[in-house]
């Protein structure tokens, strides 16, 4: 055993301290470099000292203690290994009492696990040379006291703070760290409810993993209530290479939030998994001239055509990532010359792709680029066929496009013809209709003990006008429903957001009453979102929109869009056929 370099003796449950101590003194002190004793399942180790001391004079440099419930830790048992450099006691029982002297030379300290609730005082140890610190899923429930307890770690370049129940992060937690470039806050609990606007204030920091945080949202109502300042987040920290968003939430349509990214100038890589994205952010990319990878799998994004407002100012980018996606087409408009130019890899793996001549272009391009498709074998057409096998002839297409010009003009004329018909009597087809409906409507019947109102009734200020003067008293006196009305109904003193949500709980189905006020409102919006999250999720409330008049389109977003597309919505009108239909639709949905 004279070359033993590395000596693994873990998950020997029972083995004897002495036992090891004296295994340890036969080992070869000029080769043995590493040390593994994991899930030894030690309980109280009060005399661990001198078990290392058959390796004194050695040039031992990587101890792993992990998983063997060590309690209590004494950094003094190491104080001969001056080689030391690595130690891994993560997974024990160690507390707020550890003792790290007589670990100055260590480079890497791993206390993942631990029950540590409280940054240790690391300059208290004499930590001066240490590059990696590895604090992740401990109990810690502050960052208060990190800068001043990690301030000497000159040297430090790796932090690892990930699975912590932390309230807020506080401005400056990481500045004094001057050779700071990994920072990781991954799966951080839903306790945290603020980012402070100098939190991130590293200019050494080049890689920051902040992601599955759940519970904390990068929307514009965030901003309002002060969770975090879009302005600043990212200003202080304007050398970061690496960016790691996956797992949030994040409003990429609001401009504060597209803007907070701008500092990062240098930004090389960023992932963007798992957002519930359903397109690709327009005129967001190129703030970062210097971007190379862009990772968006596992979204809901549809095809795009406009590539040129996704990826202008993108000519170094080499790596894009889309799999998990509902792209069923790309065109030459898609990816524009520039982007195929630099680009060296392209992941579109399982996306049902519409194999149609329009598709031809792409099916050509993957056979005769030198950008490595990911799985190019695996791509299918909605209808099976491998897409790299689909293949039409010139002639069929060109038939396919005479036949579908024939059919869509012939079909546009019929809608035309229709469309003047149907709105001449639009009233009256609708009125029918829906009466025939209404005799042969079976619906699941609700408990109604299970709720307090029958409705909650989403509007904004401009319109509680009519609430007062038109729904209330049909709905409320006339038909005897109970309203949940917030300017009434609302528990004073409860915070608005408990009180949205509790009452919604307790309300049968959402009526939103829908306007051009309503759509520039942003508290009606965030109802309407808790609204639909909560018919997507548990299917537990029902939605009857109110079009109290026509939306203008250009305050019409993607949300709203949905929402009267696939939704039965009531209109208002003065015509009285319709005001009929109104109240009878209206009163079926809601009692």
């Amino acid at each position: 055993m004279k070359h033993l370099v590395r000596l693994d003796i873990s998950r020997n449950n029972g083995t004897r301290l002495e036992d090891v101590r004296d295994s340890l003194n036969s080992l070869p002190k000029s080769s043995i470099k590493e040390l593994g004793m994991n899930h030894m399942l030690w309980r109280t180790l009060e005399n661990m000292t001198g078990i290392f001391n058959g390796l004194n004079g050695s040039k031992i440099k990587s101890i792993e203690l992990s998983h063997s419930y060590l309690y209590p830790f004494y950094g003094t048992w190491f104080i001969d290994l001056p080689s030391l450099q690595q130690l891994d006691i993560s997974w024990n029982s160690i507390t707020d009492n550890l003792n790290l002297f007589g670990l100055s030379n260590l480079r890497r300290l791993n206390l993942i696990g631990n029950y540590i609730n409280y940054v240790p005082k690391f300059c208290d140890y004499k930590l001066y040379k240490l590059e990696t610190l590895l604090l992740s899923n401990t109990k810690l429930g502050t960052l208060k006291h990190f800068k001043n307890h990690t301030r000497c770690l000159n040297k430090v370049n790796s932090v690892f703070l990930n699975g912590i129940s932390i309230p807020s992060i506080p401005n400056h937690a990481f500045s004094d760290l001057p050779s700071l470039k990994e920072l990781q806050l991954t799966k951080l609990s839903a306790q945290l409810k603020k980012i402070n606007p100098l939190a991130f204030n590293s200019s050494s920091l080049r890689k920051l993993k902040f992601s599955r945080c759940e519970g904390f949202l990068f929307l514009k109502w965030s901003i309002i209530q002060g969770k975090f300042d879009p302005a600043n987040i990212f200003k202080y920290c304007p050398n970061i290479e690496y960016l790691d968003l996956s797992h949030n939430a994040i409003e990429f349509s609001v401009e504060q939030i597209r803007n907070m990214f701008t500092p990062l100038k240098k930004l090389r890589v960023i992932w963007l998994q798992y957002l519930d994205l359903a397109t690709i952010p327009g005129d967001f990319f190129y703030r970062f001239p210097e971007l190379q990878e862009i990772r968006l799998d596992h979204n809901i994004i549809l095809p795009w055509r406009d590539g040129n407002s996704i990826f202008h100012g993108l000519t170094n980018l080499t790596n894009l990532y889309v799999p998990n996606n509902k792209i069923g087409m790309i065109t030459p408009s898609s990816l524009p010359a520039y982007v195929t130019k630099s680009l060296r890899i392209l992941d579109l793996t399982n996306n049902q792709f519409i194999c149609t001549c329009d598709l031809m272009w792409f099916r050509n391009w993957m056979k005769n680029i030198h950008v490595e498709i990911i799985g190019i074998k695996k791509y299918n057409c909605d209808d099976g066929t491998k897409l790299i096998d689909y293949n039409p002839t010139e002639t069929e297409c060109r038939n396919i496009i005479l036949i579908s010009t024939a059919v869509i003009g012939s079909s546009f004329c019929i809608f035309l013809f229709t469309t003047v018909l149907v709105y001449c009597c639009r009233w009256r087809i609708r009125f029918q209709i829906y009466k025939m409906q209404s005799r042969a409507r079976y619906y699941q019947q609700i408990n109604d003990e299970d709720f307090k109102y029958s409705a909650y009734v989403i509007y904004c200020y401009e319109d509680f006008k009519w609430i007062k003067t038109n729904l209330i008293p049909k709905l409320e006196e006339e038909i005897g429903v109970k309203l949940c009305i917030p300017h009434r109904d609302f528990e004073v003193g409860k915070v608005f957001t408990d009180n949205i949500v509790d009452s919604m709980n307790l309300s049968k189905t959402v009526v939103p009453v829908l306007s051009n006020n309503f759509t520039k409102n942003e508290w009606c919006l965030f109802q309407l979102n808790v609204a639909r999250s909560k018919l997507s999720k548990d299917g537990t409330v029902s939605i009857l929109p109110i079009m109290l008049e026509e939306i203008h389109f250009k305050n019409m977003n993607s949300a709203l869009y949905s929402l009267i597309k696939l939704s039965s919505y009531a209109a208002w009108s003065e015509d009285e056929n319709a005001l009929e239909l109104f109240w009878d639709q209206l009163q079926v949905m809601i009692r």
